[in-house]
């Protein structure tokens, strides 16, 4: 009690503005003097940022409260699927996550030879060959960050594995460059399209959403033409009429952000395959609702996460303008990321030191270059103040 009279014993010849003043200026002191805690920020995952939409989170939820004690319908799914990508109901599969219908479709195909992988790429694809009974064969990526299908062909190889859009680098094969693989690869290797991020690209051959201003290193997009990279509708069929042995992979996880629903979709003209490759019990009722409400009213949304991931790329593009910093031009949220005065592992590093969390090249056998994921205005921001508070190599 004594204590508590001392403190207010010292106001007690004070003024009522003179207190209040007093009072504020102990709290800036204590505030001045305080440690603050800076939030991370994890730019390492390739997974959306954002929630899904809140009506795919309904529909799923409304699937799950009646379908608990029941096994899901698949046929709504892939009638749905077939319809987006304009092949039979027979061509198209749904899976637990496009990494799986990947993992099942190598399997299946049983190859023991060597397959060429356009690299770097999607981080297990090396592994899921080498699981798969095959020998990965690193084929480098062309100039612009895409994949070459020049060098693909000239690896003669039992297959051909590429990402398009390319992760990480978010550059991709235009729709005519892939047809004009799949017609000149030999008739018995089999060509797989890892398309995670096509909804990423640009639709309909539409380059209005194309970053304007993009850091590019070697390459130049422009020449590349307009063409979008394999994706929804005709290019799925076109690649489909081209070529016999042939599998596209989706993925419900990057533009619809519902990694956690573990949905994917396989499209391809071996019947047999497709169905070795869906899971026996089918995908889950939430998560099947969740797709269905993503291929029926789900494009305004992706529509928006396109838009975003393109303006951040050209924000982050403007805002290391003038430094030794480069990058490719492409389409998504992933960015590959090289210094010409650091190392990955240093950039990583400097990053990390500042709870900016990125995933250094090493980890696809590349010490230059750094992997990281656009959020929003505010994540590309203090990346852009981070980076450029990295001293210069004397």
């Amino acid at each position: 009690m004594r204590r508590f009279l001392d403190y207010y014993r010292q106001f007690e010849e004070l003024t009522p503005e003179e207190i209040s003043r007093e009072l504020l200026e102990r709290r800036d002191a204590e505030r001045a003097n305080a440690v603050v805690e800076v939030p991370a920020l994890d730019l390492a995952t390739a997974a959306w940022h954002e929630p899904p939409d809140a009506e795919a989170v309904n529909a799923a939820t409304y699937a799950l409260r009646r379908s608990v004690n029941a096994y899901a319908d698949p046929e709504p799914l892939l009638n749905a699927l077939a319809e987006r990508y304009g092949v039979q109901r027979s061509h198209v599969a749904a899976g637990h996550g496009a990494g799986e219908l990947l993992a099942g479709a190598l399997r299946a195909m049983r190859i023991d030879g060597p397959v060429a992988i356009a690299w770097p790429g999607w981080g297990a694809l090396p592994r899921l060959v080498h699981e798969a009974g095959g020998a990965p064969v690193p084929v480098p990526l062309g100039a612009d960050g895409a994949a070459d299908p020049e060098a693909l062909l000239a690896a003669g190889s039992r297959a051909v594995v590429l990402c398009s859009p390319n992760d990480p680098t978010g550059a991709a094969v235009p729709a005519p460059a892939l047809l004009d693989l799949a017609e000149r690869l030999d008739e018995t290797a089999w060509l797989v399209v890892d398309a995670a991020l096509a909804d990423f690209a640009p639709p309909d051959g539409d380059d209005r959403e194309r970053s304007a201003d993009p850091l590019v290193g070697d390459g130049d997009d422009r020449e590349r033409g307009a063409d979008p990279p394999v994706g929804d509708g005709a290019p799925v069929a076109r690649l489909l009429a081209a070529r016999e042995r042939v599998v596209v992979v989706r993925s419900f996880s990057k533009a619809h952000a519902m990694a956690g629903f573990r949905a994917g979709a396989a499209i391809g003209n071996d019947e047999p395959l497709l169905r070795a490759i869906a899971p026996v019990g089918g995908v889950s009722a939430p998560a099947q609702a969740a797709m269905l409400w993503a291929l029926a009213s789900g494009d305004p949304v992706v529509a928006r996460r396109r838009a975003l991931a393109a303006r951040e790329r050209e924000r982050l593009a403007g805002g290391l303008r003038g430094t030794p910093y480069t990058f490719a031009a492409g389409h998504g949220h992933l960015v590959w990321l090289r210094s010409a005065e650091h190392d990955g592992r240093a950039v990583a590093a400097h990053l990390a030191a500042r709870r900016i969390y990125v995933t250094p090249g090493a980890a696809w056998g590349d010490e230059q270059h750094v992997r990281l994921a656009l959020r929003g205005p505010a994540a590309t921001d203090r990346l852009v103040t981070a980076l450029r508070e990295l001293p210069a190599v004397d």
